[in-house]
């Protein structure tokens, strides 16, 4: 049975002959993946093929869950919390890296930018909210917001990326043992 078994070019993992897309990483395995170059195969790790619509609306709903629970409910736990202050600057760093990276490791295949849009989407409502929640004193203007969000895109899109190289090394790890 080991001798039908196709190695993934990608991660090394063993899969069925009749497999089209790695059980270990997603890569489409073709039939010439064993004419490839150390190079070409380096390249095509690296590269995502397809956008799955079905992750980058799961991240949504990660994205907003995490950011209702830090502009939500720790404000009603900590009074003295300002979601706009250094500390809820350094949170929502968190809540951006994190929710990138969880969704890069329990994605199956190459999925980073699912992520980044699914941040997109998600500081829509969290831009309209603090917006909505500003104190008097505090009061950023639209593109203020928008590049905010447009960090946190950036931050969850690095988050993704960590994830994925996390996926693929463990993934790797486990093909050799």
């Amino acid at each position: 049975m080991a001798a039908n078994e196709i190695t993934c070019p990608m991660c090394g993992f063993s899969n069925a002959p009749n497999t089209v897309r790695c059980v270990s990483c997603g890569a489409k395995i073709d039939a010439l993946a064993n004419e490839y170059t150390d190079e070409e195969r380096n390249a095509r790790s690296r590269q995502q093929e397809t956008f799955d619509w079905k992750w980058a609306f799961i991240s949504f709903g990660v994205f907003l869950v995490l950011q209702a629970i830090v502009l939500i409910a720790l404000p009603m736990v900590i009074n003295t919390f300002d979601p706009q202050g250094l500390a809820g600057l350094g949170i929502a760093v968190g809540v951006w890296s994190v929710g990138g990276v969880l969704i890069g490791v329990v994605s199956p295949g190459r999925t980073v930018f699912e992520p980044a849009v699914g941040a997109l989407i998600a500081a829509v409502p969290t831009i309209a909210y603090l917006m909505v929640v500003t104190p008097d004193a505090f009061n950023p203007s639209l593109p203020a917001y928008i590049v905010g969000g447009l960090i946190g895109v950036m931050i969850s899109l690095f988050g993704a990326f960590i994830g994925e190289k996390f996926t693929s090394q463990k993934s790797s790890t486990s093909a050799k043992a």
